[in-house]
């Protein structure tokens, strides 16, 4: 009798599981019933289960897919482990990916097709299971960045900041010093007549630094990145150059107006959080805007900008386009993210090749997918590249260099 009232309560658990589990899919759980849901998955008599629920849903989508046991116990360990992402559907002639960051370095993705889906991850562990193989095992070996930048001083003579312990660094007249990743010019009182004395910043691929400039302003630059700028700012105006990808947090100053200049744009402001992405490889420069207010300029346009919105520069045109845009996209790189909006493989590869230091060569058509969705800047390239293989994209790793087929 009591070997009877287990199994009625197990089935009833069974069937409760699997409601809340098309609830969980659909979006349609409360708080407590996905607390709930959590505590049922985190049962290990319920694996079985799980895993007849998951091929349910696959053979309904009509996708022909197998899954072994130990994918649907790494599935059922991810969902676990993840970070309270919600499960998104979307429409079936959209190949879109959805991704997110996951505690700690690793990645885990959400593959939807219809209503079919996987939880893939490769964790620090390396016990997780994927049905997607890298063809080559090289890119494990290719670490995500980090932060590293080269200080050049006036003069011509350069400082690799990596091998510079923190405090006090000799750069001519200026006050300088580093404080982990972030370089400190202190304010000094400018003397007359003095010429203007300029550093230049310049992170490589692969790289990333921050900068607190002599009136206040910080500046965090992302890879393959540079700014120029005065060691103390004189005169009427702050001035700055920009290349590559910078955000910008800048001391408010009304008598003293900030511009930074890339590449024939000028931005200025007064005090305002701001993001520059200004790559030369890029068809734009895009100056996007967080708080306050800022002016860009080009030769033969001009626009205001209002927070969240950015201006789009097309080099060919060399129009000013003002438009809404997605703050949280445009700062992840800030926030160790890639995040994508329907972005294309060339987008996406560019960002990796930026931040992993790898060369891409396209083989044949580019492929023609788009993506949603975070990947955390510190996982190894190994990991993002099996999650962009579960869009029919294929890879090939000789030595620095990655190959899309």
């Amino acid at each position: 009798m009591h070997s009877y009232i287990k199994e009625k309560i197990s089935a009833m658990q069974q069937s409760r599981l699997e409601y809340l589990f098309n609830c969980y899919v659909q979006q349609n759980c409360s708080e407590k019933e996905e607390e709930e849901f959590m505590n049922l998955l985190s049962a290990s008599k319920n694996k079985a289960e799980v895993k007849k629920l998951l091929d349910k849903v696959i053979e309904n989508s009509g996708v022909e897919t197998s899954m072994p046991d130990e994918t649907a116990a790494s599935i059922l360990q991810n969902i676990l482990q993840k970070d309270r992402a919600k499960v998104v559907s979307i429409e079936n002639n959209k190949p879109v990916f959805r991704l997110w960051p996951r505690v700690a370095a690793a990645v885990a993705i959400l593959f939807v097709c219809g209503t079919a889906y996987w939880f893939i991850s490769n964790q620090n562990s390396r016990k997780a299971v994927s049905p997607i193989a890298l063809s080559s095992a090289k890119a494990s070996s290719i670490l995500p960045g980090g932060n590293h930048a080269i200080l050049t001083l006036a003069d011509g003579s350069k400082i690799v900041l990596d091998s510079v312990q923190n405090g006090s660094i000799k750069g001519g007249s200026s006050k300088i010093k580093k404080q982990g990743a972030l370089l400190v010019y202190e304010s000094t009182a400018a003397k007359n007549n003095a010429p203007v004395v300029y550093n230049t910043l310049t992170t490589p691929p692969g790289g990333q630094y921050q900068l607190l400039l002599p009136d206040g302003s910080k500046v965090w630059l992302n890879a393959s990145s540079s700014i120029h700028f005065p060691t103390a700012f004189t005169g009427s105006e702050r001035n700055v150059e920009l290349t590559g990808e910078g955000y910008f947090e800048v001391a408010k100053n009304k008598e003293k107006p900030f511009h930074v200049n890339v590449n024939g744009m000028q931005v200025e402001v007064l005090g305002t959080h701001f993001n520059v992405n200004a790559y030369g490889d890029e068809g734009s420069i895009k100056t996007s805007l967080l708080e306050g207010s800022v002016k860009i300029k080009s030769r033969q346009s001009s626009g205001i900008l209002k927070p969240g919105e950015q201006g789009v520069l097309n080099k060919n045109a060399n129009k000013i386009e003002v438009k809404k845009a997605d703050m949280n996209e445009v700062m992840a790189w800030k926030n160790g993210l890639f995040q994508f909006d329907g972005a294309g493989i060339t987008t996406i590869m560019s960002e990796i090749s930026r931040w992993y230091n790898v060369d891409i060569v396209y083989k044949g058509k580019v492929p023609d997918r788009r993506f949603e969705g975070k990947i955390s800047r510190d996982a190894q390239l190994s990991d993002v590249l099996k999650i962009l293989e579960l869009s029919n994209v294929k890879f090939r790793v000789e030595g620095k260099k990655i190959i899309v087929q």
